[in-house]
């Protein structure tokens, strides 16, 4: 038989929580971020010139930002996903 303090779970449960919220706050950023990048695109592709280099150097860019955005999602879907975790054990689940 184990016995829990309230105050220990209580603060395990807050910080679950707390950690759940920044992850969520982090993927809205992420959103957000690219939201902003890829509405920026068209003005890059239209902007620049014709030569092969030009359209090279953009989907470079592009790629770039797009790959930095898919590892910005994961880290924060991976803090989400602890926090949730950490909610739940505090909680007495799984």
């Amino acid at each position: 038989m184990s016995v829990s303090g309230t105050s220990s779970g209580s603060g395990a449960r807050a910080a679950g929580m707390i950690i759940f919220a920044i992850g969520i706050a982090l993927m809205l950023l992420v959103f957000v971020l690219a939201a902003m990048t890829f509405s920026q695109l068209p003005q890059l592709i239209g902007g620049g010139t014709a030569a092969p280099q030009g359209i090279v150097s953009v989907l470079t860019v592009a790629a770039v930002r797009g790959g930095l955005l898919l590892v910005m999602a994961y880290v924060s879907s991976l803090l989400a996903s602890k926090g949730l975790e950490l909610y739940a054990v505090s909680k007495g689940g799984k």
